[in-house]
């Protein structure tokens, strides 16, 4: 396998509700290659619901962060050997873009921040029903990064429409990246 190629990842970062979900499967058939999408969602539906005793905060923390620094693997993993992949995963913890710069280190990585209002994005959470109303709205610091390669804002747009809109600006990105500045980022502040 020596002399392969790695994998590109597109990352889709935003909110709770924010459609990265419905963006990621839209992508999908427009891509030329073939592509894995990944949510951070269906790693958590992997793990098991029903245990024997019940976990203590500090436990429940420590599965979450156990389970993220997985997915950054998971990720690398398949894109390591060759494998294109697209992440649905919010940026909302610092620690999460560290780990994931020096993780996928050596990586063709796209950000794209995907925006929607405020209001619409309560509204959605109220449709679906299985996210606490307000959480979007809580996780402001998936906006405060101040780097991304592509922008797309589903209050008014569709999956879709988002979906050919990166597909579309993929061609047109310029060096450094979004990770690339980060990475340098990170290295000044140390």
């Amino acid at each position: 396998m020596t002399g392969e190629r790695r994998g590109r990842v597109i990352l889709l970062n935003g909110a709770s509700s924010s459609g990265k979900t419905s963006i990621g499967r839209a992508l999908l058939p427009l891509l030329a290659e073939p592509w894995f999408f990944v949510p951070m969602d269906a790693i958590g539906e992997m793990r098991s619901t029903v245990h024997t005793r019940v976990l203590d905060d500090g436990e429940i923390e420590a599965m979450l962060v156990r389970t993220r620094v997985g997915y950054h693997r998971l990720v690398a993993g398949l894109a390591s050997a060759g494998n294109d992949v697209i992440m649905d995963y919010p940026l909302s913890e610092s620690w999460r873009v560290a780990d994931l710069v020096a993780t996928l280190d050596g990586f063709d990585v796209t950000l794209v921040e995907v925006r929607c209002s405020a209001e619409e994005l309560e509204r959605r959470e109220r449709a679906r029903g299985d996210r606490p109303v307000g959480l979007a709205r809580s996780q402001a610091a998936i906006y405060a990064l101040g780097a991304w390669d592509i922008a797309v804002d589903t209050t008014n747009t569709t999956p879709a429409e988002c979906a050919r809109i990166i597909v579309r600006e993929l061609d047109r990105l310029t060096e450094p990246n979004a990770f690339a500045r980060l990475r340098e980022q990170q290295a000044r502040e140390q």
